[in-house]
């Protein structure tokens, strides 16, 4: 792609180094180490803040200057969407919160299968509070724009699960084909 934006990791790290004045020696705080951690896909990251950048710019765009989705948002003032978007944020924040607070804040001595709090209802919680937090902003905005890059974000968001379970059964095995039989991917089971 001639257009994409490569983000070298390494000049960034330099340049906030030398703005707030770091220490040479000084990292940041990384998760590379853990042997309790399966990994990620490479540009994982990168591509969920573009998303968000392309999102925010979008739907902004929608609201202020394109003007495409004022229809709806007339004939659905925004006291009735704020009914809708909050218990989604809400909601969002909860199953994002949990999911790293048990990947990142509690460490284990090799990698394993999580199946316990909100992985017992779903596979990909983090993934699906992101999910959710981008479909509240559609819902609150009711922008056309912004659910056309909402099912860009989604469509992104499950090649991301589709990477990592296949690197979790590459290294777990049966143990987490298992597992994704009893749970779902990114629609969280109501009843344990």
């Amino acid at each position: 792609m001639p257009s994409a934006i490569f983000i070298n990791k390494r000049l960034i790290h330099s340049l906030f180094r030398k703005v707030i004045k770091m220490p040479e020696g000084h990292k940041r705080h990384s998760h590379e180490h853990r042997k309790d951690l399966a990994g990620e896909y490479r540009w994982g990251d990168t591509g969920q803040i573009v998303l968000l950048i392309v999102f925010i710019i979008g739907m902004t765009s929608d609201l202020f200057l394109l003007k495409i989705s004022d229809s709806w948002q007339n004939a659905f003032p925004w006291y009735f969407r704020m009914v809708v978007f909050l218990p989604l944020l809400f909601v969002a924040g909860y199953f994002a919160q949990r999911a790293h607070q048990k990947v990142f804040q509690e460490t284990r001595k090799e990698l394993m299968v999580i199946k316990t709090d909100v992985f017992a209802r779903i596979r990909h919680p983090m993934y699906f509070g992101s999910i959710l937090t981008y479909l509240s902003f559609v819902v609150l905005s009711l922008s056309v724009v912004a659910l056309v890059i909402f099912i860009i974000i989604v469509t992104f968001y499950y090649y991301l699960c589709r990477y990592e379970e296949q690197v979790l059964l590459a290294k777990l095995g049966d143990e987490y084909m298992k597992y994704m039989k009893k749970v779902p991917m990114l629609i969280p089971r109501v009843r344990k």
